[in-house]
C-alpha cells in the first residue's frame, strides 16, 4: 500500500519519496465526503445524500484534498517510520509532491535520525583529581568579604574627591544617577573612571559611541564611602552563632572554603569524565540537526536581548563580532551540547539508570526546603505547569555522570594548585567548543 525509495543526504539525514495507492487514498476520500456530507447543507438534499460532484462544488476541490491529506498523511509517516526502524530527532521535513483524487498520493519526507553513538569504556579513561590548597590569604580576603559586606555607606562631604570604590550620585540632563568609581578599562564604564578625583559640584563631560560619537555632560551631585563595622562580640555574634573571636571567624571560615574545595574537586573530576567519554566515543552530529538547533539559540538569544532592551545589531556591535562569527561560535557550542546530549542518553540506557520515586521525592524535599513549601506542593506546581519531566531528566543526568565519574580511572595529583591556580585552569569543556 505504500512504497517507499531512501536516499541518504547526508548520515543520519534521510530523504524518502513515499507514494500512497490511489486505492488508499480514493478510501481516505471516501471518509472526507461522507462525513462532509452529514456536516454540509446542501440546498435540495438530506443529510448525508447529497452526491461527491455537488459536496466537491459547494466545498471546493483544494479543501477537500486538504482535508484527506491531514488525516492520512500521520498515518503514513508513521507507518513508514516504523517500517523503516528509523527513530527521529525534531520534525520531519514534509511535502506533498502530488495529490488529485483517484491517484497515488506522493510524498517527501526528509527526516533526521537519531544519532548512533558507539561509547567508549569509561575504565579504560583516565582523569585527573586535583588538590586544591586553602591558603591563610584566601582566608582572610574571604573574612574582609564579609566585613565589607556589612559596610554601611556614608557622605564623604563636598571637600572629599572620589575614590576606588566610592558610590558617586551624578546629574545629566536633571536626571539622576549614581555609579561606583572604579579605575576599569572597560569601554562601557569610561564614566565610572572619569569620576575619580572629582568633587561635589564638579561638572565633567565623557564621549561614547564610535562610529556616531555622544558627547554627555554631567555634574557631581554627591559622594558617599563605605563605613567598616568595628569587628567586636556585637557584630561576630550578628554573622552567626558561636562566633567570640576574629580567630572563631576565620576557622569558621577556612572550614566553609575547605568543604566548598572538595565540592568542586568533585565537580571537576565528573565534568572532565563527561568530557573524556564523550571525546572517546563515536557519535557523528549531521549538519542539518545543527542547522536547526543554531537557529533555535538565534532566536532565544534575540528574545533575551530584546528583554533586555537590545537588537542582535546592537548586541554584535558592543561584543564587536559579525554575524558569521557568532554563527560559528553558537555552531560549535551545539555540535558539543549534542554530542553530550546524545552520549550521556546512550550511556544511561545501556546502564539502566532510571529515576525512581525516592530519586523524585528527595529532589522535591530539597526544591522544598529552599522555597517553604511542602514537597507535595512542589510535585503539584510542577505537574500543573508540565515541568515535572524536566526534574527527572536533570536527575537522570546527575546520576548518569556520577555513575561515569565512579567508573573511571582516577588520577590524583600528588602537588596541590592554589585558588588562584583553580581559576586559571579553566573549564574542561572548552577544549570541545572549537
Amino acid at each position: 500500500m505504500v512504497e517507499v525509495k531512501k536516499e541518504e543526504k547526508e548520515k543520519h539525514v534521510v530523504e524518502m519519496e513515499i507514494t500512497v495507492e490511489k486505492e488508499r487514498v480514493n478510501e481516505a476520500l471516501d471518509k472526507v465526503y461522507r462525513e462532509l456530507s452529514y456536516r454540509m447543507t446542501v440546498p435540495g438534499f438530506r443529510k448525508g445524500k447529497a452526491p461527491r460532484g455537488i459536496l466537491r462544488s459547494f466545498a471546493g476541490e483544494d479543501f477537500i484534498l486538504e482535508t484527506m491529506t491531514q488525516d492520512l498523511i500521520p498515518q503514513v509517516v508513521q507507518e513508514v517510520l516504523t517500517q523503516e526502524s528509523i527513530r527521529v530527532i525534531g520534525e520531519p521535513d514534509l511535502e506533498i509532491v502530488h495529490a488529485e483524487e483517484d491517484e497515488p498520493l506522493v510524498l517527501r519526507l526528509q527526516v533526521i535520525e537519531e544519532p548512533e553513538v558507539k561509547l567508549a569504556d569509561p575504565g579504560e579513561l583516565e582523569v585527573r583529581k586535583y588538590r586544591l590548597e586553602i591558603r591563610e590569604s584566601d582566608v582572610e580576603k574571604e573574612v574582609e568579604k564579609l566585613i565589607d559586606s556589612r559596610s554601611t555607606w556614608k557622605d564623604k562631604g563636598e571637600g572629599e574627591p572620589a575614590r576606588e570604590g566610592d558610590l558617586v550620585m551624578l546629574k545629566i540632563e536633571d536626571e539622576d544617577y549614581a555609579v561606583v568609581a572604579e579605575s576599569s578599562l572597560d569601554k562601557e564604564k569610561s564614566i565610572a573612571r572619569e569620576v575619580l578625583g572629582m568633587r561635589v559640584g564638579e561638572k565633567g563631560k565623557i564621549t561614547q559611541g564610535e562610529e556616531e560619537e555622544t558627547e554627555i555632560e554631567f555634574s557631581i551631585s554627591g559622594i558617599m564611602g563605605k563605613e567598616r563595622p568595628e569587628v567586636n562580640e556585637e557584630f561576630l555574634s550578628g554573622l552567626e552563632e558561636g562566633l567570640n573571636s576574629i580567630e572563631d571567624l576565620k576557622n569558621r571560615v577556612r572550614e566553609k572554603l575547605e568543604a566548598l574545595a572538595q565540592d568542586i574537586v568533585e565537580e571537576r573530576l565528573e565534568k572532565e569524565a563527561v568530557v573524556a567519554l564523550c571525546r572517546e566515543s563515536e557519535v557523528y552530529i549531521p549538519e542539518a540537526l545543527l542547522d536547526i538547533d543554531v537557529r533555535q539559540r538565534i532566536d532565544i538569544l534575540k528574545e533575551d536581548l530584546e528583554k533586555d532592551g537590545l537588537t542582535l545589531d546592537r548586541y554584535l556591535e558592543l561584543m564587536d563580532m559579525d554575524f558569521a562569527t557568532l554563527e560559528k561560535n553558537l555552531r560549535d557550542l551545539g555540535r558539543w551540547e549534542l554530542r553530550k546530549f546524545f552520549v550521556l542518553e546512550k550511556y544511561a540506557e545501556e546502564n539502566e539508570i532510571l529515576v525512581t520515586e525516592e530519586d523524585l521525592m528527595a529532589e522535591l524535599e530539597e526544591i522544598a526546603k529552599k522555597t517553604g513549601k511542602t514537597k507535595e506542593e512542589i510535585k503539584e506546581i510542577l505537574e500543573l505547569s508540565d515541568r515535572i519531566e524536566g526534574v527527572k531528566s536533570n536527575i537522570r543526568d546527575r546520576k548518569t555522570i556520577k555513575d561515569i565519574a565512579q567508573k573511571v580511572k582516577v588520577k590524583e595529583l600528588e602537588e596541590p594548585i592554589n585558588l588562584d591556580q583553580w581559576k586559571a585552569l579553566g573549564d574542561p569543556e572548552e577544549e570541545m567548543i572549537r
